[in-house]
């Protein structure tokens, strides 16, 4: 959390592409006195730019630096969804430096440091939960962070040999020297004065060695109020992406009445144990759960939520039950051997871009996570050159163990098994859950995989879901108001960090279940502006639209028929072939958009709908083909084109043919004859309007981003290039099937 705060406030401002220019000679980049005016200069150009707060206080107008602060901070909140309390924290930072030059333009003769220091524990005693987080964020940087970037953005205006300098970097440059005058002084400082806020309000307990039934031993972070006089309930988060911010993090937990835990995964933070991803987290959780059942602070109920593989590490606490762990709140959670390291079946490429992220070293190497053009190439290097999939590590430079070990296991085997609860181990789980999920989010299916399996095994399981148009990071802490492009319905901004507490506060200390819980299933309703609250999934639904790939040709479509077809479409696609995608030059990407990307895919049309419906559930396919080779691969995803002629993405789904109807087994395909590959979609609701009409568009996976299925039948993590001298020939016939559940009214 604090990592994306921290990102947040370095890069509050959004830069134009403005043809503007500004005076900047290179010889002035080291004259604090020159640099100022080019901001009075900027202020004069940029109009509500969010540089305005900065380049004010840069320009030494204080009063107006505070206005624009304020708005700042509107549109922040607004944004991302804050309430106004906590939206206060946000660049408190500059708050502060403007006060106190306006404090010594009135005659205050003490000195920046020292009405810092005075006034610090003043403002910061006005901010709990998020806002204490954003209002402290600017602390975590280091001088060395500063400095970098001045240097930066120093090099930059002198490589121009140039003394007109455009707009946005003569932006990007004051902005760059307003935080050596803004942060750098008042860094050290700050830090001080949080570790005496923090030895005043808080017991902090840093790398806490818990002994694992193994001998190893894990770190875990612990924070408590001093104010407590009796044991609490405790909030755990088994956590793998390791940092020095936890105490940060964990205050949140504690400011909203919970002692609070961060167990750092195996190998992680200042363990010496090996790091291994999924293999231990079952066993260790349970080892950590069983030291902190036996502790004066804990009144023996416990907690856990989190997201990602936070929130996978809640599933893998549930697999033997420790009698203390009494709810859990699993966001976007990963399921092993599910949906990562391979997805269906299917192994990405982005599993070794993250293995790297959380194996580099104990903490979390996320420098070299966001290096996305050396991974692009990476990844590019690999597909050019048809090498094995199971080489892709020996590429990167970097071979590891754990990469290896998974490309050993493509089925669901008993090594995935093992991570988290299977089978019957579900009907054990007998506390409440709460499973937030995003229809935006790529760990959905995992999601659902965790509800579906809780309630095939304990049909009355206590298990709530709420789903919505949210991403992967917006399901785990504060929805972003527009997700490529398309904006959120109101309803669905809802604080769900709040939501969070309001669940333990309930489920730990018997108050009121949160009110948007009013069934067991409760989903945004997109472009209805409202939710709505089911007893099971099945009942989300109450029709079934079903349609068949016709081979007959409308324009660039083909059609989406109401009967089964007799004829089929027929695509040929070279393995041997290595075309690599143009590079994206638009400035954002829109998931709404006036036409679909024309690739080597099949498009499906249907006919305008004649009454207004709700698309509400996962769509099923049964895909009838006939192919050439012993596998495929195959991606299918369902759209609306709205009445307006625009396109909207609702679902989509990729799988492995050979795993299709089990994924613990592999079955391979038999060649020349029709086959059946059941898939399916992703979990959606979305209000279509009369006259829309639905895509279906069907492909073989090719590129990049995931292993490449030669057919050979031989395991795919082996094979090579030397295996596509034979296009893969695949006929989409008529037969394939696909049910689409909707919700229709007075039904």
């Amino acid at each position: 959390m604090i990592r994306f705060l921290l990102l947040c406030l370095l890069s509050f401002t959004t830069i134009p592409t403005i043809a503007q220019r500004v005076y900047l000679p290179c010889k002035n980049t080291n004259d604090s006195a020159a640099i100022k005016a080019p901001a009075k200069q900027l202020l004069g150009q940029i109009g509500d730019h969010p540089a305005r707060t900065s380049l004010r206080a840069l320009a030494g107008q204080y009063n107006e630096s505070l206005e624009s602060l304020e708005q700042l901070r509107a549109n922040f909140a607004k944004e991302k969804g804050l309430r106004t309390d906590d939206a206060a924290g946000y660049l408190n930072i500059f708050e502060i430096y403007n006060h106190i030059k306006i404090m010594q333009a009135d005659g205050d003769s003490r000195s920046d440091l020292a009405l810092f220091n005075w006034s610090f524990p003043i403002v910061m005693a006005n901010f709990t939960g998020e806002a204490l987080q954003l209002a402290t964020a600017p602390y975590q940087q280091t001088v060395a962070d500063l400095e970098k970037e001045w240097k930066n953005e120093q090099e930059k205006i002198c490589a121009l040999k140039s003394d007109s300098v455009p707009l946005a970097m003569a932006i990007s440059f004051c902005e760059a020297y307003t935080k050596q005058v803004v942060y750098k002084p008042f860094l050290a400082a700050g830090k001080n004065l949080l570790r005496m806020l923090d030895n005043n309000n808080f017991i902090i307990l840093d790398s806490v060695m818990i002994t694992m039934r193994d001998g190893e031993k894990l770190a875990a972070v612990i924070v408590r109020s001093k104010e407590d006089t009796a044991p609490r309930p405790v909030i755990l988060k088994a956590n793998i992406y390791a940092s020095t911010d936890q105490v940060q993090q964990l205050k949140e937990i504690v400011a909203n009445g919970y002692a609070a835990m961060m167990l750092n995964t195996r190998g992680k933070y200042v363990s010496s144990a090996d790091i291994e991803p999924w293999e231990h987290d079952a066993k260790d959780i349970y080892d950590a759960l069983d030291w902190l059942s036996k502790q004066s602070w804990c009144n023996g109920k416990v907690g856990m939520y989190g997201g990602s593989y936070v929130g996978f590490t809640q599933w893998a606490a549930a697999k033997y039950m420790h009698p203390v762990l009494k709810t859990i709140v699993p966001q976007v959670a990963a399921a092993p051997g599910i949906d990562f390291p391979l997805y269906n079946g299917v192994y990405s490429t982005y599993m070794l871009r993250w293995l790297r992220n959380v194996t580099n070293n104990r903490l979390t190497d996320w420098p070299d996570f966001f290096n996305t053009a050396y991974w692009n190439s990476v990844f590019g290097k690999w597909y050019s050159s048809g090498t094995a999939f199971e080489k892709l590590d020996s590429i990167d430079g970097r071979p590891g163990k754990v990469f290896q070990r998974w490309v050993q296991h493509p089925s669901y085997d008993a090594y995935w098994q093992s991570m988290i609860p299977y089978g019957q181990e579900f009907a054990k789980i007998n506390i409440p859950v709460l499973t937030i999920a995003g229809y935006f989010d790529g760990e959905q299916p995992c999601s659902l995989y965790y509800v579906k399996e809780h309630y095939k095994w304990l049909p009355d399981a206590n298990h709530y879901l709420l789903i919505g148009p949210y991403d992967h990071t917006g399901a785990q802490g504060t929805p972003s108001p527009q997700i490529a492009g398309y904006k959120i319905d109101e309803a669905a901004k809802i604080d769900i960090n709040q939501l969070v507490f309001d669940w333990f506060d309930y489920t730990l200390k018997d108050k009121a279940r949160p009110t948007i819980l009013k069934d067991k299933i409760n989903y945004q309703l997109m472009g209805k502006n409202t939710w709505q609250h089911r007893p099971s999934l099945s009942t989300t639904s109450n029709d079934t639209l079903t349609f068949f790939l016709s081979g007959k040709k409308k324009g660039r479509f083909r059609e989406l028929a109401t009967t089964p077809q007799n004829n089929a479409a027929s695509q040929q696609v070279s393995f041997s072939r290595r075309e690599q995608p143009k590079a994206d030059t638009s400035s954002a990407y829109s998931m709404i958009s006036d036409s679909l990307t024309w690739t080597t895919g099949i498009y499906y049309l249907s006919a305008p709908t004649t009454e207004d419906f709700n698309i509400t559930g996962a769509f099923t396919a049964q895909l009838s083909v006939i192919i050439n080779k012993k596998d495929v691969d195959v991606a299918i995803s369902l759209y609306q084109q709205q009445p307006d002629g625009k396109f909207f993405p609702l679902a989509g789904a990729m799988q492995r043919g050979s795993y299709a109807k089990d994924r613990s087994q592999r079955m391979l395909l038999q060649p020349g004859v029709p086959q059946t590959i059941p898939v399916t979609g992703f979990f959606t609701s979305k209000y279509i309007q009369k006259g829309s009409r639905l895509v279906i568009a069907v492909d073989v996976v090719k590129g990049q981003h995931a292993e490449i299925n030669y057919g050979t039948g031989k395991p795919v993590a082996t094979e090579t290039m030397a295996d596509a001298k034979e296009p893969l020939l695949i006929q989409w016939l008529g037969a394939s099937k696909i049910r689409i559940p909707v919700e229709k009214p007075g039904r």
